[in-house]
């Protein structure tokens, strides 16, 4: 399993989302011989040693509490979260709680090894669990601590069985707590996925929320302001944050983490939004008139394995020949050959 951390988290605007920090190159060569120590002196810290025996103190004060005592704690353990932040201190108890619930409510106790799991999740790493050692459970304790300290929780899967089969059955611990649950499936309206992810957990597929992003970008448009949006919001349901399916994205878990970012991700995913017929669609049009005249095999060559099509040095005279008399964009070398390149793959 795999988490993206809160740090670098954009709180402000209408749809917050991480941003990506650009390294000089330097910084890059410093970060690439250093990660690898980096990385075996975190995962071999003490820290997670103390979280557990951390927990252990705090989970003995909790041990057969009742229902309402649950929501009592839970209520002030939300408060301190949402005022102080993920402290060691607080993370401890969100976990002890956690698994006090669950050891109540499934019949399930998180053993010490999936307390170890959690706490990676939290702080942002790669946590690999061999079959039966209960990844499903242990995502319960970073995604409970989170949607206490008030931020929505996408935990990511690989199909629609998935998702809503571990939302089911881990539900009794977040409704215990008060965090409500949705499950984002395949073929559910604009109106139901908007409930789901208002959610204070969703659980949902890798390319249902990708999508679901893409049309969130699309119905953004280029990043407006927060006055912007809501002077926007005097237009009622035309407004574009009352149109937005997400909430922004702020902390995800990606189950079977190895499948979904490294094997499905070499498949785009890819949408379209509907614009003007203009002089987009005339260049277009003339890429793939220009398209046209080139030969497979001679101007392109196909590599059907990784579905690309490339120019051939023939190819890129050719189509210089070619493009000399259109004018305008197709002037530039770089902009022609990225036009062609698309219209061939369109067309191959």
């Amino acid at each position: 399993m795999f988490s993206t951390s809160l740090r670098g988290t954009v709180s402000r605007g209408a749809y917050p989302e991480r941003t990506e920090p650009r390294s000089a190159w330097l910084d890059q060569l410093g970060a690439r011989a250093t990660g690898g120590l980096v990385r075996w002196m975190r995962t071999r810290s003490h820290r997670w040693r103390r979280l557990k025996l951390l927990v252990r103190t705090h989970g003995q004060s909790l041990k057969g509490i009742g229902e309402q005592e649950i929501r009592d704690v839970s209520d002030e353990l939300r408060l301190d979260l949402r005022s102080e932040g993920l402290r060691e201190e607080l993370v401890a108890r969100s976990f002890a709680l956690v698994r006090e619930v669950a050891d109540q409510f499934l019949g399930q106790r998180h053993f010490d090894v999936q307390l170890t799991g959690g706490w990676l999740l939290l702080n942002g790493m790669v946590a690999e669990m061999v079959t039966g050692e209960g990844k499903t459970l242990t995502a319960t304790l970073p995604a409970c601590t989170v949607a206490l300290a008030g931020f929505p929780v996408h935990i990511i899967t690989v199909n629609d069985y998935l998702a809503t089969r571990d939302a089911e059955w881990m539900g009794p611990i977040y409704r215990a707590l008060g965090i409500t649950v949705g499950v984002i499936r395949q073929g559910m309206d604009l109106e139901a996925r908007r409930r789901a992810y208002a959610c204070d957990v969703t659980y949902c597929t890798n390319k249902e929320v990708v999508f679901d992003y893409l049309k969130d970008r699309i119905t953004l448009g280029r990043q407006p302001s927060r006055i912007q949006l809501q002077i926007e919001r005097l237009y009622g349901d035309q407004a574009r944050v009352r149109r937005l399916l997400l909430r922004g994205l702020y902390y995800g878990i990606v189950d079977e983490a190895d499948s979904v970012l490294i094997d499905e991700a070499r498949t785009p995913l890819i949408i379209s939004g509907s614009t003007g017929v203009g002089m987009e669609r005339r260049v277009y049009d003339t890429a793939l008139s220009v398209a046209e005249g080139l030969e497979s095999g001679k101007d392109f060559v196909i590599d059907g394995r990784e579905r690309i099509v490339r120019l051939t040095e023939a190819g890129q005279a050719r189509l210089e020949d070619l493009s000399e008399s259109l004018g305008g964009i197709w002037t530039g070398r770089q902009r022609r050959e990225e036009l062609v390149l698309q219209a061939l793959t369109a067309q191959h």
